[in-house]
């Protein structure tokens, strides 16, 4: 199988689909405090010291942080400075590589826009940092979206450069890649293999 192949799969993949796995998948988060052993559904937990790592699934570890009991390692949360450094090698001149970003960058990132949007609600500092961020979002996706349909465009890409695609963007790749084929399939009157 070709690598324009590898992710046929994954072309099935809705943003839904990819949003429920990821909030089933395992997560890191350092307990803040004690969970009480009355907390039912916790009891597994209750014996985890304070500043102790536990991994969680996703959807249990944004529980845990909303209630105080947890937080979130550094590099699984984005901010505006960690978006700025992704930005900054995004937008390096001739680059056409595509920087690796985490699997689930896209994931974490929506979670992130809709907190940032929530708090803008009520106050103005969080408001400018939501346009901002926005700016810099607008300019990630931008970037990326060039060099994924001049992957998809090429004849042979490598493995290593698709190897540094999110799960959403492989799904972009893959719908790429087939459409580019069956265009040039029609043109030229021959099959084409990528």
């Amino acid at each position: 199988m070709g690598v324009g192949g590898l992710f046929l799969t994954e072309a099935l993949m809705t943003v839904e689909d990819i949003d429920f796995d990821f909030e089933n998948s395992q997560i890191r988060v350092v307990l803040t405090r004690e969970i009480p052993e009355s907390t039912a559904r916790l009891t597994k937990l209750s014996s985890v010291k304070v500043g102790q790592e536990i991994e969680i699934s996703y959807w249990t570890a944004r529980e845990l942080v909303q209630l105080g009991f947890a937080r979130f390692r550094e590099e699984d949360v984005l901010n505006y400075n960690s978006l700025s450094k992704i930005h900054w090698r995004e937008t390096i001149p001739a680059s056409r590589q595509i920087p690796s970003l985490q699997p689930n960058f896209y994931c974490m990132l929506r979670r992130h826009m809709a907190g940032l949007q929530e708090l803008s609600k009520q106050d103005q500092v969080k408001l400018r940092e939501l346009e901002r961020t926005e700016s810099l979002v607008r300019d990630i996706v931008n970037c990326r979206i060039r060099k994924i349909v001049s992957l998809a465009a090429s004849p042979t890409p490598s493995e290593e450069l698709i190897s540094g695609l999110t799960y959403e963007e492989r799904v972009l790749y893959s719908i790429l890649n087939k459409t580019i084929d069956e265009w040039k399939s029609k043109l030229l009157g021959v099959e084409t293999k990528s």
